[in-house]
């Protein structure tokens, strides 16, 4: 049986909404130059590659059009999605990856996608000149968060209005910087990510990013449960538990296209 090819929209229930991946369900071994090929010829944001691991695991890579990277939400809610949806696993059972970032476990909680993933614990830094010229708003308060920047803004309307200064961003430490405010009306916390290091000047909704401002918010609502949107040009939705070190990330998935690969 051939490859087969998927295109899937994360955190939307609508078309050309949320974060789009291409879930590529590997029947044969490919070499690692042939999957970052495709991901390039392919032009998501992410293209996820599924092969089969023991009786009770999957494998999953995950690969930009410049490289791969050790963790992605979106692209793993989309593995997921595609083997319920597709009959590769029952609807009731939870599925285990096996990534570079450890075993991530999913699960179908009603209608909507769960994921477990590690928290990245967040500690406040200074508002350093370099953070600020990343961004044409003031910072309200900045953070490190294992691996990125956190910048508070004052409000919703400053989050979306920003226009990053790509080339300041690739000079920060870390895979990306994150841009946050609280929500208004549905939403306790509203963000944006920019991550042009790994070839994404902006991406459209971030599961890693969340796993960073979950830990954030916990310290400035004190809350552990949040219903975020990541306000990208397409938009998503996230809901957030915090469950001791780990991050609960429900969200719908819906699929655009199927096909096989030569």
């Amino acid at each position: 049986m051939k490859n087969q090819f998927y295109l899937i929209n994360a955190f939307t229930k609508e078309a050309f909404k949320g974060n789009p991946a291409a879930i590529v369900f590997l029947r044969e071994e490919r070499a690692e130059q042939w999957m970052k090929l495709l991901a390039k010829e392919l032009n998501q944001p992410i293209t996820t590659f599924i092969t089969k691991g023991d009786s009770d695991t999957y494998q999953l890579r995950w690969f930009t059009p410049a490289k791969e990277i050790d963790l992605c939400g979106h692209g793993t809610l989309g593995a997921a999605h595609i083997l319920w949806s597709e009959g590769f696993s029952s609807p009731d059972e939870v599925i285990t990856f096996d990534t570079k970032s450890g075993l991530l476990q999913t699960e179908r909680l009603e209608q909507q996608i769960s994921l477990r993933f590690p928290i990245k614990e967040s500690a406040y830094v200074e508002a350093i000149a370099q953070l600020q010229r990343t961004i044409n708003f003031p910072i309200k308060e900045a953070a490190w968060a294992e691996d990125r920047y956190i910048l508070e803004l004052e409000s919703q309307d400053m989050v979306h209005n920003t226009i990053p200064n790509i080339e300041a961003v690739k000079e920060l430490e870390g895979s990306g910087l994150i841009i946050t405010s609280r929500g208004a009306d549905t939403y306790d916390f509203v963000s944006r990510y920019f991550a042009p290091k790994i070839g994404i000047d902006e991406d459209y909704v971030t599961g890693s990013a969340h796993c960073a401002l979950a830990s954030y918010w916990r310290s400035r609502l004190n809350q552990e449960k949040f219903i975020a949107y990541q306000d990208s040009k397409r938009g998503g939705e996230i809901t957030l538990t915090i469950q001791g070190d780990t991050v609960e990330l429900s969200g719908d998935c819906i699929t655009m296209i199927k096909g096989q690969l030569s």
